[in-house]
């Protein structure tokens, strides 16, 4: 007797648990039919020779298409532990609840493992949508972007049908999410944060054009604890993501066809908002600009535009109403050996919704979008229901839906 209990203490000794973090399960699950329209495209290629596209193609017939929008849906596991002395360990993995289609699979979405400390801030690695990118979906009236008339469709995007990439390789966005990634994020020091971020050098190639991919940004913000206001700046460097083969090529990159070495691309942004009320106003401020070195004569080695936008969220009894205006200027460029001009690139936006409280976790919503798009440029929505790269089609969209957080 003595024996067998002896033996199943032992085993137990092998099987019980540690000491263990509470894990805890969490989510947003945002989704509903979407309507989207794409225009005629634009035969209009510019004068041959000095515009950022020299040749024209035969108009594309306009699309209407409907589908599921699932936006940001996802699921996170995640896990906070206090380690003592006011450090924290601080885990998550989320992923995808992409679910409009039967061939998706559940992905990794924004995930890490870091440490948080209650004086100095945290450190974390891992895949992730960085400070320049959340100050954006932030501050979105129409829920942090989650596609149709967010912000995501004209800010940290040059067009070109282009409004969100993954990953640390060849692209033009600056709304993205990136992999291999050491981010810090401070405290709030009365009302001021702060945070800087970069990749590590996975990507980095032993020799040849374009071999070291990588990105860093950093940024600051003030939210006024007394005062209504809110003030933010940030910064995001792209070395080697050869921006300017999306641009040449009216869409995505193949290859590097300006013939160049390597790139710079650089995306800042400022804004402001104001609280008055249940009413919040705000305005963005935004350049990005691509450069290429070593491009043969006849290549676009520089590409710059400037953007803005201003919107409103005003909260109701019964949910709030968001609205926004953007616009993309023209371009300004330059070719090697020859004149270039930036005409007919840029876009107008304007993105209307509303959110209905059905209770504290569920809302139901309708939002809508019009982009009226310049002759050589297509910038459109994000989502699930997918666009034409049609040069010069403008885009009309709208969605209803439920989101579900938990």
């Amino acid at each position: 007797m003595k024996k067998s209990l002896i033996a199943l203490a032992v085993g137990a000794a092998f099987v019980a648990p540690v000491a263990s973090a509470d894990v805890t399960l969490s989510g947003s699950i945002n989704a509903g039919p979407a309507i989207v329209k794409t225009g005629e495209g634009s035969t209009n290629a510019g004068t041959a020779g000095s515009s950022v596209h020299t040749t024209g193609t035969p108009a594309a017939q306009s699309v209407t298409r409907t589908g599921i929008n699932t936006n940001y849906s996802n699921v996170t596991i995640g896990s906070m532990e206090d380690l003592g002395g006011g450090l924290k360990l601080d885990f998550a993995y989320q992923l995808t609840a992409n679910f409009d289609n039967s061939a998706n699979a559940a992905t990794n979405r924004n995930s890490h493992i870091g440490l948080v400390g209650d004086s100095w801030g945290g450190v974390w690695y891992g895949t992730n949508e960085n400070l320049y990118e959340r100050y954006y979906y932030t501050i979105d009236p129409l829920d942090g972007a989650a596609g149709i008339g967010g912000n995501l469709s004209i800010l940290g995007t040059p067009g070109y049908n282009r409004v969100f990439e993954t990953g640390n390789a060849q692209g033009a966005t600056f709304y993205r999410r990136t992999d291999d990634t050491i981010w810090y994020d401070s405290p709030n020091w009365g009302g001021f944060t702060l945070g800087a971020y970069t990749t590590l050098s996975r990507n980095k190639a032993p020799s040849g054009s374009f071999s070291n991919p990588h990105i860093y940004g950093f940024g600051g913000k003030y939210v006024g604890p007394t005062l209504p206001i809110q003030a933010w700046v940030a910064y995001e460097a792209h070395k080697d993501l050869d921006g300017l083969a999306t641009i040449v090529a009216g869409g995505a990159p193949v290859g590097h066809p300006n013939g160049g070495t390597s790139s710079s691309d650089h995306g800042l942004q400022v804004g402001a908002g104001y609280t008055l009320g249940d009413v919040f106003i705000f305005a963005n401020f935004e350049q990005l600009k691509y450069e290429s070195d070593g491009v043969a004569v006849g290549g676009l080695s520089e590409y710059k535009r400037n953007a803005y936008s201003v919107g409103v969220k005003w909260n109701i009894a019964t949910g709030y109403v968001g609205a926004q205006y953007m616009q993309a200027l023209n371009a300004s460029c330059t070719r090697v050996g020859g004149g270039c001009s930036g005409d007919e690139t840029g876009a107008r936006s304007i993105g209307v919704g509303y959110y209905h409280t059905l209770s504290k976790q569920t809302q139901a919503y309708i939002m809508a979008q019009y982009i009226n798009n310049g002759d050589l440029n297509i910038y459109t929505v994000a989502g699930g229901v997918g666009t034409p790269a049609n040069l010069g089609a403008n885009v009309t969209a709208a969605t209803i839906g439920l989101k579900h957080s938990f």
